[in-house]
């Protein structure tokens, strides 16, 4: 890929979301399957976190979410590097990309999905963009993401405390009056980019069967600035 036509930046800027279809093959996110849980069998790692300790029954709590692989795992760093990814991201910043996190969701058969939010709400830098990489079929009964499309543009929104019997975060967006939520669908290999400002989450997976694994990395802008938010627009202003 050389560059991202100017109607898929356009929707980008308009929506605050743009899928692109099959980016990754089948065989690599296979692949990728593979060697995270294998990581995962291995135990624990750094910033491992299965959400909020109320409900144990949660089977996040047995796989949590890896963080920052790219700083101790070689083949993340080169997943979340590849040129067409940069090229992709490039466009959307409108500046050289540069790696802020990486992350890595199980999502096992009932696991809880994550409150709605924005991420510069827990990411200090703009610009901001989110990728998602779905490592297998994600869809409403598997707790796919969910977007409030053009909700980049209400800037930050005041966080409260999420409902933690769907949600292993503790925290959550205000939503805006007149919010409309809108899934999306995702086969194996599908990428997903996202503006920092845009509201999005997803809910339970509430399958006996299926997985929900994903691949996410952030990037900022090689001149993006970092902010201090104002009082209540950031999850670690919310009671702990």
């Amino acid at each position: 890929m050389d560059s991202l036509t100017d109607s898929q930046i356009q929707q980008y800027r308009n929506e605050g979301f743009l899928v692109l279809p099959g980016l990754f093959s089948r065989e690599e996110v296979a692949a990728m399957i593979t060697h995270y849980m294998a990581l995962r069998a291995e135990g624990p790692k750094p910033g491992d976190s299965g959400g909020t300790k109320d409900h144990a029954e949660d089977p996040n709590h047995q796989y949590p979410r890896m963080i920052n692989m790219h700083d101790w795992d070689e083949p993340s760093s080169a997943w979340a590097s590849r040129d067409d990814l940069l090229v992709a991201t490039t466009c959307l910043l409108d500046d050289a990309p540069v790696l802020r996190q990486t992350m890595l969701y199980f999502k096992p058969p009932g696991g809880r999905g994550q409150g709605l939010h924005q991420d510069e709400q827990y990411i200090c830098q703009d610009p901001l963009l989110g990728l998602w990489i779905a490592l297998e079929r994600a869809d409403e009964q598997v707790g796919q993401m969910v977007v409030v499309p053009g909700s980049h543009r209400h800037g930050l929104l005041p966080v409260e405390p999420a409902d933690t019997s769907i949600s292993f975060s503790g925290g959550q967006t205000t939503m805006p009056d007149g919010a409309v939520t809108v899934g999306i669908d995702l086969d194996p290999g599908d990428a997903l980019f996202f503006d920092g400002r845009i509201i999005h989450g997803s809910y339970p997976n509430r399958t006996s069967d299926r997985w929900r694994r994903s691949f996410i990395c952030h990037y900022v802008g090689a001149h993006a600035e970092s902010f201090e938010p104002i009082q209540g627009q950031h999850m670690s202003h919310l009671p702990s």
